[in-house]
């Protein structure tokens, strides 16, 4: 490869000298692209000198979450006047090669990813998926304050610690900023304190509750009195018990243990309160998760075919949700035996009733299995029950994509 260093140099000097000029108009986020590990160090330099927060967009070429975010939400005045005003503002290829990299160190969970750095380079927030301009604008200034509410409490806990109502309000801070991690250690130390057999008091119930899972021994006082724990943690209540379901799942899949999946899908639904969740979730998605993620795709698909021949039978609701569930897991892996099971079980639910969905699907689909004209066939029959906005994006999205000329 030629040697492009002085070139490579001389653009990203002008780069930054854009940075720093003064711009008016500008209805949209200012990005750098950045393809290399010594751009990115010039731009931490860049933060650290001007005393500027560090926002990272990691996205991917075939992202159509990536391009909505483009087109809907970096070009947001209000959005684009605070980012570019407290932030240097990067953006990369994910599947580059310092793109991957970069996502391996940052531990990137899929696209789009956001990374947010202080200007000395603590991690300050992650943020996975699409966000609206208003959600993300929020999510930033909450970040970047509990940014300063951290260093606060640290102080204070180093120089002479901390009671159990400012442990339990430092450690939410932690969490809410995305760093799991040091949250885990956090709650590790406080909950080592605890003495067995003791009563959670409400401090106590506020760390324990995004720390525990179903084998822990103060689940069974944890669940008993749902109306103090929502009290207790109000807003939070629900993440509290998405997190304990994340750790109880975890612990399923690392000792193999389906009696603990069974227990997910039966002791969770009573702390949950009605329309927050739907049977179906409760019920399935455990074990839909559990056999996936260990590597199990023959009794995943045993199961899901055998629900659907007894107490799901006819369901193509469910069905659907099953299909499009394992659909998203195996999206980086694209597992051949999946993805042909994906494709009968998604033209059964049309067979039982003609929906976008489930057309939509099936032909992405076919689409990746490389059945192609089959896939145009499924697309079309998408577009013409394309009913909202949203359908009617998508399916020209996916239409373009493919090269299959749409409808007048």
């Amino acid at each position: 490869m030629r040697n492009s260093s002085a070139y490579k140099g001389i653009g990203l000097l002008c780069t930054v000298l854009l940075l720093l000029l003064p711009v008016r108009g500008f209805t949209q986020v200012r990005f750098s692209e950045v393809s290399t590990a010594s751009e990115m160090q010039e731009f931490e330099r860049l933060a650290s000198v001007q005393g500027k927060m560090l926002f990272v967009d990691v996205y991917a070429k075939w992202c159509a979450p990536c391009k909505m975010m483009d087109r809907e939400v970096y070009t947001d005045s209000l959005l684009a006047s605070y980012m570019n005003a407290y932030f240097i503002n990067v953006r990369m290829d994910g599947e580059t090669d310092y793109g991957r990299v970069y996502a391996e160190e940052n531990k990137l969970q899929g696209y789009p990813s956001v990374f947010v750095f202080s200007s000395s380079g603590d991690p300050i927030s992650s943020i996975v998926g699409y966000t609206d301009a208003p959600e993300l604008k929020n999510r930033l200034e909450s970040a970047a304050a509990n940014y300063r509410k951290i260093r606060a409490y640290e102080e204070a806990k180093e120089a002479r610690g901390l009671s159990n109502k400012d442990f339990a309000a430092y450690l939410a801070a932690v969490r809410e900023m995305g760093r799991d991690e040091e949250a885990e250690v956090l709650a590790s130390e406080y909950m080592e304190q605890l003495i067995e057999g003791t009563e959670l008091n409400d401090e106590d119930i506020m760390v324990v509750a995004f720390y525990m899972d179903l084998e822990d021994e103060w689940w069974p006082a944890f669940a008993s009195d749902r109306d103090r724990l929502q009290r207790v943690l109000g807003s939070d209540y629900m993440l509290a018990l998405e997190k304990i379901y994340n750790h109880s799942l975890v612990k399923a899949v690392e000792q193999n243990d389906v009696s603990l999946v069974s227990r997910m899908a039966n002791e969770l639904g009573p702390m949950i309160e009605a329309g927050e969740t739907s049977v179906w979730d409760l019920k399935s998605l455990p074990f839909l998760q559990y056999y996936y993620y260990t590597d199990k795709p023959a009794e995943l698909i045993s199961y899901v075919d055998a629900r659907f021949a007894s107490d799901r039978k006819g369901d193509h609701q469910w069905l659907y949700r099953a299909a499009s569930q394992i659909t998203d897991m195996d999206q980086q892996y694209m597992t051949p035996e999946l993805l042909e099971n994906e494709e009968r079980w998604f033209r059964t639910c049309y067979e039982l009733e003609p929906q976008f969905d489930y057309f939509f699907y099936h032909g992405m689909v076919l689409y990746i299995l490389e059945r192609k004209d089959e896939a145009g066939v499924s697309f079309k029959a998408a577009e013409n029950l394309a009913v909202t906005a949203e359908q009617k994006q998508m399916i020209a999205q996916v239409m373009s994509m493919v090269n299959l000329p749409q409808s007048e």
